[in-house]
């Protein structure tokens, strides 16, 4: 049964996030709010307030999940229905219009950063009233006041998964990506406190299982609206569906072909998701010489913080204006596809099948993606945190961006009279009642004065400690063994190595050449189709899918178009109207992939390529097979032979021949740039001077050439003479 306190008697519902017990003053900077914890630490913890989360949160949960759909406040109606928001079905909520889809989608713009925080409070707040309502049902006394005053220092937790971490079967195995241990298939059932004692109760978090054993798109479902038709589409070898509306349970990296049982039934297949998350490593043959060959999450995820400005840190768009790739959309768009799974080829079966997150139509349903989607919004105070003082909130002297910082996040209301929330409203986190881990000022409060630079640098340490993988390679880059030997050992820290070298002929101490795929799209070039790019330094494998998997170990990293159909083909109905419009102004995005420390690995293990053959621009030597230096005119060298790129389109897992005559928007540039990296582990590194190697991708397909300015004339790289 629904909370009888989610009843807004009448008007709107207002998203206000948990305020019970909190300082009253929202504008406090210094107010003392309770911490969104890591998941695996929640989940595990020992303590007592923990403990009686948990207890409520798992029955509060499965009874949201359970909820009739037609229940405003079922996890259907909020999951799905506001994915008309996210994707299907194409229905309004708390609004009176019919036909949310039209506006509700911010993918593609710097709103993505700031629409998920009322749409994640509005999910955590939700959970709340259902957790403080089981309470009441089901305790009395002293334990009902303990239960009730958990709920109220409880936070939806996030899913770190930039971060390593023991492995919790071994803790002697060195640390790695994982998923949440609330995920795990060992973990279907967990302990909770009863007023009797404990109990094992069900744990929601491994999938989402519809309702009285409907389907997604059952006949039951009333009103009609809300059901969830299949995802259709078309390519050269005919029609083909993922029949969502079909399925009764959420999929994680579905294998099967056609509509099988397990498909319908749900499928978890969590080593998929993490062998995906793991495997940015090379699985050399003889076993011996191993080591990290492309890029890794880390060193994507670390990368973002020093992006200067909000619009370019935040959205996949790109304006022409910009020579800035990276960003946490599109990060966050790899997550997506790296927790769903793709789809690998069917052999002429009409049935493709796809796990939920990988969808943007019905990725909210998978549980998964609340608590990736609760990482992205601790990214994003994050930033703001080291960025504050600065260009740290849209570009408020431009009349455009004032206007967008103040568009409506449609359809969160903050009260019950109808006004919407706006970017400026989602600005300040302990605002909303809660901050994370990391950001927590109470530490840093001495006599009611808040040392701002001491938390700074801790802030920056940590991101440090954990995330910039590219400082670490480039340590042992130089300070480890000669090529060829992988049995040496660092000699020096990073601190001694700069004092040994310090600048010469203006050249920074700690500075390294640094290298990266830019790529360049337009959002919706296929018509909305989701589409991955995918980038290979080595043998392209000769069989689909593309993954982390293949023994050729020459896939380094993936640029994801996330993205919804602008007009849905087969019959499909009404597709995103934002997205439809977004094809007219033919919308730009952008991604990245950075080389640099899967380059290391390859000079420092001189591991053998096969190289296109063709003959190098650079000169009149054969392809190079082996990289010979860091150094940036032997790595472009290399490159030319030996850096390549498919398109797959991720609904049928085919790939996408002939690029310049379908997706003729794609550009895909190498660039060489520097880094610089610091002992002082508060000081952020640095990474810039990113001029484009045109020689390794002009002439080809989908390849970026000086012609398509991209970049600022006359700074593409050349070799010195």
């Amino acid at each position: 049964m629904v909370p009888k306190s989610l009843d807004p008697l009448g008007g709107y519902y207002p998203i206000v996030g948990i305020q019970e017990g909190l300082d009253c003053d929202k504008a406090n900077p210094l107010r003392k709010v309770p911490q969104r914890m890591e998941l695996d630490d929640w989940f595990t913890s020992d303590k007592l307030i923990h403990i009686n989360q948990r207890s409520l949160f798992f029955p509060a949960f499965n009874a949201f999940c359970g909820a009739p759909p037609e229940e405003k406040f079922s996890f259907f109606q909020i999951a799905g229905t506001l994915a008309g928001i996210h994707g299907k079905p194409y229905v309004s909520w708390d609004e009176p219009e019919e036909g949310g889809g039209e506006s509700y989608c911010t993918h593609g713009e710097a709103r993505f950063a700031t629409w998920h925080r009322p749409y994640l409070l509005l999910f955590e707040q939700i959970i709340y009233e259902y957790m403080k309502d089981y309470a009441v049902n089901n305790f009395t006394g002293d334990d009902l006041q303990d239960l009730l005053k958990a709920a109220d220092e409880w936070r939806l937790p996030y899913w770190d998964w930039a971060a390593k971490k023991p492995d919790p079967t071994d803790k002697e195995k060195p640390w790695d990506y994982n998923i949440p241990q609330a995920f795990e298939e060992t973990n279907k059932k967990v302990e909770i406190r009863i007023s009797s004692g404990s109990r094992k109760a069900d744990n929601g978090l491994y999938r989402f299982k519809m309702p009285e054993d409907m389907t997604m798109g059952d006949e039951k479902l009333l009103p009609k609206t809300l059901r969830i038709t299949s995802y259709n589409g078309s390519n050269e070898d005919g029609n083909f569906t993922t029949p969502f509306g079909e399925v009764k349970s959420t999929s994680r990296h579905p294998e099967g072909v056609g509509l099988t049982k397990d498909f319908i039934d749900g499928v978890q297949n969590n080593s998929k998701l993490v062998w995906t998350l793991r495997n940015f490593r090379y699985p050399s043959p003889d076993t011996v010489k191993t080591g990290v060959m492309n890029e890794g999450i880390r060193d994507a995820y670390y990368r973002l913080f020093p992006i200067a400005k909000f619009q370019d840190f935040a959205s996949t768009e790109f304006t022409g204006k910009k020579n800035v790739y990276a960003n946490c959309e599109a990060l966050h768009n790899n997550m997506h596809r790296w927790c769903g799974g793709p789809s690998a080829p069917k052999d002429g079966d009409t049935v493709s099948q796809l796990g939920h997150m990988s969808v943007v139509a019905v990725a909210a349903f998978d549980p998964l993606f609340w608590f990736h989607h609760c990482n992205m919004d601790r990214t994003i105070a994050i930033w703001q945190a080291i960025h504050e003082g600065k260009d740290d909130w849209f570009n408020l002297d431009d009349a455009g961006e004032k206007e967008a910082a103040e568009a409506p996040l449609r359809p969160f209301h903050k009260d019950t009279q109808g006004s919407y929330w706006d970017s400026n409203d989602a600005r300040n986190i302990t605002s909303l009642g809660y901050t994370y881990p990391i950001l927590d000022k109470q530490p840093y409060i001495a006599d009611s004065v808040y040392d701002r630079q001491a938390h700074l640098n801790a802030i920056k340490s940590e991101l440090t400690d954990k995330y910039n993988a590219a400082r670490n390679a480039a340590e042992k880059s130089v300070i480890s063994a000669d090529p060829g030997d992988t049995d040496g050992i660092p000699l020096m820290s990073m601190k001694a190595m700069i004092a040994a070298a310090p600048d010469r002929d203006g050249v920074l101490g700690g500075t390294f050449d640094d290298y990266a795929v830019n790529v360049a799209y337009e959002k919706m070039a296929l018509g909305g189709r989701q589409f991955t790019v995918h980038i290979f330094v080595g043998k392209v494998p000769s069989t689909l899918p593309y993954d982390f998997q293949d023994p050729e170990g020459s896939l380094v990293g993936q640029v994801v178009n996330f993205t919804s159909l602008a007009t849905e083909a087969g019959g499909g109905g009404q597709g995103c109207t934002k997205c439809t419009q977004q094809a007219v102004d033919r919308t730009q995005a952008t991604g990245r992939v950075v080389l640099t420390n899967g380059l290391i690995t390859r000079w420092k293990q001189q591991l053998v390529h096969t190289p296109r053959p063709s003959t190098s621009s650079s000169g009149g030597s054969p392809p190079p097979a082996v990289l010979a230096s860091m150094s940036p005119v032997d790595v472009v060298h290399f490159l030319e032979a030996n850096l390549h790129w498919r398109v797959t389109t991720d609904d049928d897992g085919l790939l996408v021949d002939d690029l310049d005559a379908v997706l003729p928007s794609l550009k895909v540039s190498l660039v060489a740039g520097k880094a610089q990296h610091f002992p002082d582990p508060a000081e952020l590194s640095r990474f810039w001077d990113y001029r484009p190697a045109y020689q390794v991708t002009a002439g080809r397909p989908g390849g970026a050439k000086r012609e398509d300015s991209l970049y600022p004339a006359g700074e593409e790289w050349q070799a010195e003479a």
